[in-house]
C-alpha cells in the first residue's frame, strides 16, 4: 500500500452502525511493473515477470475460500495504466492455490490484451476478461456501477470501525508507491486501514475480507 498525507484525502466519517450486508464486494490492485504483452517464463514470476507474483496471491486472497470460491468479489488488475484484467467470483473456474497456475492464467489475457485494437472486453479464460482501459477509466466504471472506491493505506480510518457501503471497492498498489498522476486520482477518495503496520497487499485483501465476514454473520453490530 501506498501512504498519502492525512490531507490527501477526507476521513471516512466515523458514525453510523458497523452492520454490513453488501451485495459485492470489489479490488483493485495497481500493477506497475507486469509486461503488457505477457512475455515472460513461468519460471521467473516475480523477476522476468514483473513481480506478477504479486497479483496471484491478491486473486488467491480474493476468492479463495476453503473447498470453494467466492461468489461476490470481482478484482480489477490495472496493468501499467494500459490493459484492465477483471476476474468474476460468480463465473470464475480453474483457479488454483498456486502461483504458476494463477500466473498462467493472468498471462493468457495479457496475451489477448496485447491484440486488442479497441477499447473492447474480451474474455480469456472463464470469469477472467481483459480490455484496454486506465485507472482513470476504471475508477469512472466502478462509479457508475454504484460501487464506492476506497483507498487502503495506512493512515486511513480503522477498518473495524468505518461503516461500509452496500458495495465497498478497496483500491491499492503493487509493491511500488502510486505514481504521482495516480496519487491525484485517489486524493478525495475515503480512506481506511486495516491496521498501523504495511502489509503486503494480499494480506490486506484477506483481512478486508475477515472483517466483512464477521459484519455479515452478525458478530458486529456496533462500535466497540
Amino acid at each position: 500500500m501506498s501512504r498519502l498525507s492525512a490531507d490527501d484525502a477526507p476521513l471516512v466519517p466515523r458514525t453510523g452502525a458497523l452492520y454490513y450486508k453488501g451485495r459485492m464486494r470489489t479490488f483493485v490492485v495497481v500493477s506497475h511493473t507486469v509486461p503488457l504483452d505477457g512475455d515472460f517464463s513461468l519460471s521467473d514470476l516475480p523477476g522476468g515477470a514483473g513481480r506478477i507474483d504479486i497479483l496471484c496471491r491478491c486473486a488467491v486472497e480474493t476468492f479463495l475460500v476453503s473447498h470453494g470460491i467466492r461468489k461476490d468479489a470481482v478484482l480489477h488488475l490495472v496493468i501499467r495504466d494500459r490493459l484492465v484484467i477483471t476476474l468474476r467470483g460468480d463465473r470464475l473456474r480453474h483457479l488454483n492455490p498456486d502461483e504458476r497456475s494463477t500466473a498462467a492464467l493472468l498471462r493468457r489475457a495479457l496475451t489477448r490484451g496485447a491484440e486488442l485494437a479497441t477499447d473492447d472486453e474480451i474474455a480469456s479464460t472463464q470469469g477472467i476478461s481483459v480490455r484496454r482501459a486506465g485507472l482513470a477509466g476504471l475508477l469512472q466504471e466502478i462509479n457508475r456501477a454504484g460501487a464506492r472506491p476506497m483507498l487502503l493505506d495506512e493512515d486511513g480510518v480503522l477498518l473495524a470501525r468505518s461503516p461500509m457501503p452496500e458495495h465497498p471497492a478497496f483500491v491499492l498498489s503493487d509493491h511500488r508507491e502510486f505514481e504521482p498522476e495516480e496519487r491525484a486520482l485517489l486524493a478525495s477518495l475515503p480512506r481506511v486501514s486495516v491496521g498501523p503496520r504495511w502489509l503486503h497487499g494480499h494480506q490486506c485483501i484477506t483481512l478486508v475480507h475477515a472483517e466483512l465476514d464477521q459484519r455479515e454473520a452478525g458478530w458486529k453490530n456496533g462500535y466497540g
